[in-house]
């Protein structure tokens, strides 16, 4: 969506400046989604909420393909947040589920590292789609992708959480009882600056890149595939550095690099090839750090709250990464052909992003909580 949001927003008759809010809309659906769709994650198990998610995905990405005009844009949008946001918390929930220990921290990376490898291959390829042949098609190769995606999820095995035939309402009110408890609600806020700072820049930066970069759309999709590159080294070092390395510790460093990386980037003047080492680190930052903390989250819960628990997560980045493009999107102003306020975006980011580093160390040793 990255790239190809100017077209789109021309397409359609949506103001360029305003098409951050194109991306901005999917987080802030799918931290609602997660909400609701929460306890069913535990009560029907991660394979079957996962069938419904993937195919609802499905369809409304066949209908964003389908739009016209800017209200069906947004309906369709809202639709594939909905349905799309909370397939990552259960993909995560169930692979905690299905391994323990070490097997599960290189399990959890393995499924992590889905992130870059679709900035390497996704995000490129549907530029170029979308530069060769319309948006259009884009959207309509990642429907084809979703359903070739719930015919792996039917082959999966079931894991039972235990809680199969309990109440819905004591489950969302288990949900919600997550915060009560300081080590987990510390979590869910360095969870928040984790990318709150860098989805102020992320929405915008299809148009910035190509106005002020010149980039075409397959240029600012092949800036992506670089940083998706510095994603999977960024991955693949993270279990490395955990040996050596407290998940605090790791957790820090990478909000570090990304921080410094997020300040550069937008603050300097340089050549256009230097855009793509820059989301290379910034991407290598952000990978190398979540593996670390996907694992302080899952072990903290026992398996029948584990579900609610990445749902409560992903509710909590969701609606840091929306309203990064809430917040940011405003600061932005089209003068003479010229997108101005990216260096003040890039300020406020960096200041967000180093947050991080207090909050995971106030959080202490963490143990699973009884509920």
């Amino acid at each position: 969506m990255v790239p190809l949001s100017p077209t789109i927003s021309e397409s359609i008759g949506l103001s360029l400046e305003n098409s951050g809010y194109l991306i901005a809309v999917y987080p802030l659906t799918a931290a609602c989604s997660a909400f609701i769709t929460a306890p069913f994650s535990d009560r029907w198990g991660r394979k079957k909420i996962l069938l419904v998610l993937a195919g609802g995905f499905f369809l409304s990405t066949l209908g964003c393909a389908l739009s016209f005009d800017v209200f069906t844009m947004f309906t369709f949008r809202i639709l594939s947040g909905f349905f799309g946001g909370p397939i990552m918390p259960n993909a995560i929930a169930y692979t905690g589920d299905l391994f323990d220990g070490e097997k599960r921290a290189k399990a959890i990376t393995l499924v992590m590292l889905g992130f870059a490898i679709s900035s390497i291959l996704g995000v490129p390829f549907g530029a170029w789609i979308g530069d060769f042949f319309s948006w259009e098609a884009s959207f309509y190769a990642v429907a084809f992708a979703a359903l070739f995606c719930w015919f792996g999820i039917y082959r999966m095995r079931p894991v039972e959480t235990g809680i199969e035939h309990g109440l819905i309402f004591p489950q969302y009110v288990e949900l919600l009882k997550l915060w009560k408890f300081k080590e987990i609600r510390k979590l869910f806020y360095t969870s928040f600056f984790m990318l709150a700072g860098l989805f102020g820049l992320v929405p915008n930066l299809g148009p910035w890149l190509t106005i002020n970069m010149g980039m075409s759309t397959t240029q600012v999709g092949f800036c992506y595939m670089l940083g998706g590159v510095g994603g999977i080294i960024g991955n693949q070092l993270s279990p490395q550095a955990l040996k050596y390395i407290s998940k605090p510790g790791v957790v820090s460093l990478g909000s570090i690099i990304m921080g410094i990386t997020l300040l550069l980037f937008t603050n300097l003047s340089y050549p256009v090839a230097f855009s793509w080492v820059f989301m290379a680190c910034l991407m290598f930052g952000g990978s190398f750090r979540m593996p670390a903390f996907q694992l302080m989250l899952t072990e903290t819960v026992p398996i029948y709250m584990r579900g609610r628990l990445m749902s409560m997560s992903m509710i909590v980045m969701n609606l840091s990464m929306g309203l990064g493009g809430i917040w940011s999107t405003p600061l932005l102003t089209l003068k003479n052909g010229v997108i101005h306020g990216i260096s003040i975006i890039g300020i406020i980011a960096f200041c967000a992003t180093l947050l991080v580093v207090p909050l995971i160390y106030s959080t202490g040793k963490l143990s699973e909580t009884t509920f």
